[in-house]
């Protein structure tokens, strides 16, 4: 056989070889879609049934109700992440300060380790460890305690990001606060803060959004309330909690109704995060490039 001929057959196999893989990987991709696609689907099927503008702002109804909403529920979502995010966010951003600053310590690298070990424990564990720390000590379950628990979900995302984006700091924006005799405290809030504030931001979105869908902590922090709560130092709602009450009530189609709905603003809510989140993090990429 010709070596023009040997080329050709090579080429067919290897052209057999990249369709064979295309396939696959498509039928991968399809194959990891359609449980994604059957969720959203059962989700808005069921969701929509008691979803509409009015069950965002109405108080809750009885399980054999029809109607009702998710107001006392939703209040104490932005109750308990907002505080949790103001005791998580600079706590966070410090960790990361220090790690990235003091790289070459050991302290740093146990600060390091430690932040990995808290992003690797289950939640739940983290909602016992606030309820023998706050409940126990207080002798009542709360908003505050809820809060405690989701800030300490959300510090090792926060700590984590934020030191990947203090990494990328340009070394001629060190060099050049050095030289100037710029006291680090200052470089840190004038130059290296601003300078990935987009990422940073980015790392504290999807903080939120991992801590706003969790339930086992609040189970043991917060527990739960029907009424529409504003005191931080009662127990309270919150969307995930809404759900899994409503959901035990298996032969009431009114509670079971309102759960899926909740539900269904729930992934909104998360879904929305998210997509915030990725477009915070192009901008970033896209500013460190330039």
């Amino acid at each position: 056989m010709s070596a023009e001929g040997l080329l050709r057959r090579t080429d067919r196999r290897r052209s057999g070889m990249d369709g064979l893989v295309r396939a696959l990987s498509l039928a991968a991709g399809i194959i990891a879609l359609v449980p994604l696609a059957a969720v959203l689907y059962y989700l808005l099927a069921e969701g929509l049934k008691a979803w509409s503008p009015a069950f965002l702002v109405s108080a809750p109804a009885g399980i054999t109700t029809k109607g009702g909403g998710i107001l006392n529920a939703l209040v104490g979502t932005l109750e308990m992440t907002g505080l949790a995010l103001v005791i998580a966010a600079p706590f966070g951003i410090a960790v990361a300060l220090y790690v990235v600053e003091y790289r070459g310590s050991r302290l740093a690298i146990v600060v390091r380790t430690a932040v990995d070990l808290v992003a690797g424990i289950p939640s739940i564990v983290i909602g016992l460890f606030v309820y023998s720390l706050v409940v126990l000590t207080t002798g009542h379950f709360s908003g505050l305690a809820g809060a405690i628990a989701l800030s300490l979900v959300m510090l090792p995302i926060i700590a984590r990001t934020s030191e990947e984006m203090f990494k990328i700091v340009p070394r001629r924006l060190r060099e050049g606060t050095m030289a100037l005799g710029m006291p680090r405290w200052r470089a840190l809030f004038a130059i290296y803060i601003p300078t990935v504030a987009a990422g940073i931001t980015t790392g504290i979105v999807l903080a939120v959004s991992r801590a706003v869908g969790e339930t086992a902590p609040l189970l043991f922090t917060a527990l739960g309330s029907n009424f529409v709560v504003t005191d931080i130092n009662k127990p309270m709602s919150a969307l995930p909690l809404y759900m899994f009450q409503n959901a035990q009530n298996i032969g009431f189609p009114a509670a079971r109704e309102r759960a899926w709905a909740a539900g269904l603003t729930l992934v909104a809510i998360v879904l929305i995060f998210n997509v915030l989140g990725r477009w915070l993090a192009s901008r970033t990429e896209i500013r460190v490039a330039r």
